[in-house]
């Protein structure tokens, strides 16, 4: 009995000595102008962490935390500090479609697996072997918002764009593709600077053209501000922007109930959780932070739990450096099928990076509160 104890201690002991920790690095904007998105975005991987921070082997996860502060050169460094510097495996982050565009090819020269879950430019992992995505592109979203308004008898549009923002130009892009097909009529495109306050002049035109409909795919710091210049100028028309906006919260510290009816493409909506896991997490969200889950926690859970299964499906024996490892999780990433996440079941396309048929949701802002318009799928 004694021999069989000590036995069983001394494989306890040599399991525990074998067991190794495996870096996992976390790139987002938790200071600066969209500190709320990294912070919500942080929020969602944390709690998908505390479940899915232990591999079959007993080998543990450990997350590497940087904040990118929404800077190019902050995040490049962060990059670099992370794939090179720490050794992580692989890199949630960047947040935003310039900065990911600011590490592209820092992913491809590190060959550190990398995991945007939320930037939506199609040139972030166009050409790219190294980043996957785990939400829709532009291309799309554009699409979703253009679908919208002509749906809604909605024909003359002014576009208003962040010069200083490739998320804000692409999306831009994209819809007026899609909205001069349906039939739509672009009356005039107006531009603005990250960090501008003062919309007057911007206002004063769209006064003059008057439109019915406008599209502003730009971040909520401004888009806040913009919204109570144009409503405090009598300019009543529906106005619609993408996942920028989608900061509930600022948008109405910014606009007051001039927020009231601005709407914005999304990722995600807790009244529709779309798979077991996901019904699980809004619960458990609740638990722990006291409120519904962003879009911006979802998809920051989503990509952590590719990395995850990628993770789970190469810690062997076979993938004995650091290259070897980085590698087999990439492939991982690049040919994930059927995977249960939060927004959905996740399949990535392999020569893209992208995720498969990733639908969206048109939210509308009420009384401080983001609540479901409508569904579009691909």
């Amino acid at each position: 009995m004694k021999k069989l104890l000590a036995l069983s201690l001394s494989a306890l002991v040599a399991s525990t000595l074998a067991a190794k920790e495996i870096k996992v690095g976390v790139l987002q904007p938790l200071t600066g102008p969209i500190a709320s998105f990294g912070q919500k975005t942080l929020d969602g991987i944390k709690l998908v962490y505390e479940k899915y921070n232990k591999l079959p082997n007993g080998d543990t996860i450990k997350l590497v935390v940087v904040d990118n502060q929404f800077d190019k050169v902050q995040t490049v460094n962060g990059y670099k500090r992370l794939a090179s510097g720490e050794k992580v495996v692989a890199i949630e982050g960047p947040l935003a479609s310039s900065m990911s565009l600011a590490i592209k090819r820092f992913a491809g020269s590190t060959k550190t697996p990398t995991v945007t879950q939320i930037a939506t430019n199609p040139r972030v992992t166009k050409g790219s072997k190294y980043i996957t995505r785990a939400c829709f592109t532009d291309d799309f979203q554009g699409v979703v918002g253009a679908t919208y308004a002509l749906k809604h008898n909605l024909k003359k549009a002014v576009i208003i764009l962040d010069m200083k923002q490739d998320y804000s130009v692409g999306l831009a892009k994209e819809f007026a593709k899609a909205y001069k097909k349906g039939g739509g009529k672009i009356l005039k495109k107006l531009y603005i600077n990250s960090g501008d306050k003062d919309f007057n002049a911007q206002v004063a035109q769209i006064k003059r053209i008057k439109p019915d409909f406008i599209y502003a795919p730009i971040y909520a710091p401004e888009g806040g501000l913009l919204v109570r210049q144009l409503r405090a100028a009598g300019v009543n028309v529906a106005i619609m922007g993408g996942d920028g906006l989608a900061d509930v919260n600022l948008m109405t510290k910014l606009a007051g109930k001039a927020a009231n009816g601005v709407m914005f493409t999304d990722h995600f909506d807790p009244v529709k959780a779309p798979t077991p896991l996901s019904k699980q997490f809004i619960k458990d969200f609740q638990a722990k932070y006291k409120r519904l889950p962003s879009a911006f926690a979802a998809t920051g859970a989503d990509g952590y739990l590719l990395i995850y299964n990628a993770i789970k499906q190469c810690n062997t024996k076979a993938n004995k450096t650091n290259l070897q490892f980085k590698q087999c999780v990439n492939n991982a990433l690049r040919n994930t099928k059927n995977l249960e996440a939060v927004t959905g079941y996740l399949t990535i396309n392999p020569k893209t990076g992208n995720p498969v048929n990733k639908p969206a949701v048109v939210e509308e802002i009420q009384n401080g509160k983001s609540v479901f318009k409508e569904l579009i799928k691909p």
